[in-house]
């Protein structure tokens, strides 16, 4: 069984309303041991005057007060979600660096200045096009940023087209973008996240697909983060069963959890 959720989101990030609380509740409902929490810090996020920045001192702050009042047996991280961005290198390194994070998710949700989440992200593009866009992006950012531990919902883009309903893609349509992302996570130690939110989306599937986990394990990659990204207490650890599943036909033997930015192999039971 898989005990460990390792991103989450609460009223911090602009797209929750989740108490702490709450989101721990629902995680001991649900048998984890460990939870972390990986608010959205996205400096140029701004949709409808909504920023996407994090308030950094004051969330770490509300982290460690609720954490003194947990028992022994519960672990909870302080994590954060990056949004990447090639000009956002250094001022991201430079906080990663100046905070005793557990756990920091590197996530490419900008491509050419638009997050596929605005309705205008696909405008002029076709769906291969705007797909690639944003793996394009995230092979430059995993190549050129070292300060994070897992790659967040490496094709989360599917979600967000909108014009029929075949958001699906197939590995073969990106098969050199891709396996340089993979080669690259498994060359430097970087984790990839399987992100079970898919199935909130209604995809049958985790980010990534499970196509491109199978190509991760061909080309020798064993370090998998698992993630609900809930934004509500009731998506806390959804699909857990049927990824684990997954993962364990695919040939994965183990995933991943972090303490301190160390990471450490949990076998699947």
């Amino acid at each position: 069984m898989i005990r460990s959720d390792l991103h989450n989101h609460t009223y911090f990030s602009f797209d929750s309303q989740a108490s702490m609380s709450d989101m721990i509740e629902a995680a001991r409902k649900k048998g984890l041991s460990t939870m972390a929490f990986t608010d959205h810090h996205d400096i140029d996020f701004n949709y409808e005057g909504i920023s996407g920045e994090l308030d950094v001192l004051n969330y770490i702050k509300a982290i460690d007060e609720i954490r003194t009042g947990l028992t022994d047996d519960f672990n909870l991280l302080t994590g954060i979600e990056f949004g990447i961005e090639k000009h956002l290198h250094e001022p991201l390194r430079q906080l990663a660096r100046r905070h005793a994070f557990d756990f920091i998710i590197s996530s490419t949700h900008f491509a050419k200045g638009k997050d596929p989440y605005e309705p205008t992200y696909f405008d002029g593009l076709t769906r291969n096009e705007g797909y690639f866009s944003i793996f394009e992006d995230t092979l430059f950012n995993v190549q050129h940023f070292d300060d994070f531990d897992t790659l967040g919902h490496l094709d989360y883009v599917i979600r967000y087209w909108r014009r029929d309903d075949h958001k699906k893609y197939t590995y073969a349509d990106f098969s050199d973008v891709l396996d340089a992302i993979l080669t690259t996570l498994i060359r430097k130690d970087k984790a990839l996240e399987v992100n079970t939110s898919g199935y909130v989306y209604k995809l049958d599937q985790p980010h990534p697909s499970y196509e491109v986990l199978k190509r991760y394990h061909q080309l020798g990659g064993e370090l998998l983060t698992i993630g609900s990204d809930a934004h509500r207490p009731e998506n806390v650890a959804t699909s857990f069963d049927l990824v684990e599943k997954h993962l364990k036909d695919i040939g994965f033997k183990s995933y991943t959890q972090f303490q301190k930015r160390v990471p450490k192999q949990i076998g699947f039971n």
